[in-house]
């Protein structure tokens, strides 16, 4: 079996990427989205396996619909992975509310994911989450400069979160990403950041399919649309 191929069993995921001599570094990889559509795990049935390299996966959804993927991340799975495109690493929820050590654990299961997949020669970005300025050196460093990076606004209530905004711009300072890929509403602090080009918006699922049924019967009631969802 190729080495690319052996596959780390779920216990194995702490010896595999280790973090007990440092933080693993997340590399920066060649991707280009121009041209690119976003699916997410839960939905690429749609997609025949012909189109995926047209598509960048994602998982932002809920853990349970994911989880799969990093306690029994099986060859199948891992053919899954490699017929896309690109995907964005998995979004293990953090809170600010949560345990500090709770979040640091999702942090290093993104991570984990993220790193195993650019060993296996998979176009990842790494999906950046933080729940407080505790987080910033685990979620921020050993990132190669210049890399294309992710996150999600989706369960931010606030229009101007405070904590995101002061993340946000630490990660920025920190990484210096060449892309930022925003999963949800923008915040303020991307305005500016937008309009040069540094962050691109990834259309949600809700949006999706009210392009999708726009395009199917020309009219797009908010109805219609909770019946498909």
């Amino acid at each position: 079996m190729n080495k690319k191929q052996v596959l780390p069993p779920p216990v194995q995921w702490e010896r595999r990427v280790s973090f007990k001599n440092g933080i693993p570094w997340i590399l920066k990889q060649k991707i280009n989205i121009e041209g690119k559509k976003f699916v997410l795990i839960n939905e690429i049935s749609k997609i025949p396996i012909s189109e995926r390299k047209n598509y960048i996966l994602l998982f932002y959804t809920n853990d349970k619909d994911f989880n799969a993927y990093y306690t029994d991340m099986s060859p199948k799975r891992l053919e899954i992975l490699q017929s896309f495109y690109a995907i964005i690493s998995l979004d293990f929820s953090t809170y600010s509310s949560a345990d500090y050590d709770d979040n640091k654990v999702a942090i290093k299961k993104n991570r984990r994911f993220c790193t195993f997949c650019q060993y296996h020669d998979i176009l990842c970005i790494y999906n950046i989450v933080w729940a407080s300025n505790a987080d910033y050196d685990l979620a921020f460093s050993h990132v190669e400069k210049g890399a294309v990076i992710a996150l999600s606004t989706y369960r931010i209530s606030n229009h101007d979160d405070n904590l995101f905004r002061k993340g946000y711009l630490s990660m920025k300072r920190k990484i210096k990403p060449s892309i930022i890929l925003c999963y949800g509403n923008p915040q303020p602090c991307m305005e500016k950041d937008i309009k040069s080009g540094l962050v691109v918006c990834i259309p949600t699922r809700f949006k999706i399919l009210k392009q999708e049924l726009f395009e199917k019967t020309g009219q797009c009631s908010f109805l219609n649309l909770l019946k498909i969802a």
